[in-house]
């Protein structure tokens, strides 16, 4: 298996970050994991956020909080401008992901080329 491809494996299906760290690559592998990781912590907090805001509605109405009540209330808040933040922490955190993938992809390819390189010389030796 080509560097490329286990560097593209690694970070796009385990974590971003890991691509790098597989191709000895550590100190970007952990700036792309912790920049993820912050992201990720920014999703769950403004996911959390908002369930804390759909729950106390529901709260504040005195209905029984059921399935279907929770998902009309979720559908109803996620039309508001206080998404903004969640949806902007998602986007960062997939842009972070995919500039991962794309440069685990390069850092193989240039190993994958020296490699090569260091094989044909090898053979042209001989």
């Amino acid at each position: 298996m080509s560097n490329a491809l286990k560097g593209v494996l690694m970070s796009a299906l385990i974590f971003p970050g890991a691509g790098q760290i597989i191709l000895a690559r550590y100190g970007r592998g952990a700036l792309f994991f912790v920049f993820a990781f912050i992201s990720g912590l920014l999703c769950v907090a403004a996911i959390v956020r908002q369930a804390v805001v759909i729950l106390q509605q529901l709260a504040a109405q005195g209905e029984g909080v059921t399935l279907p009540k929770i998902m009309t209330t979720a559908v109803e808040a996620s039309t508001t401008g206080s998404t903004l933040f969640l949806k902007l922490s998602f986007f960062v955190f997939f842009c972070g992901w995919l500039f991962a993938v794309v440069d685990a992809w390069r850092i193989g390819k240039e190993l994958d080329a020296q490699q090569n390189e260091a094989g044909t010389g090898q053979v042209a030796e001989e």
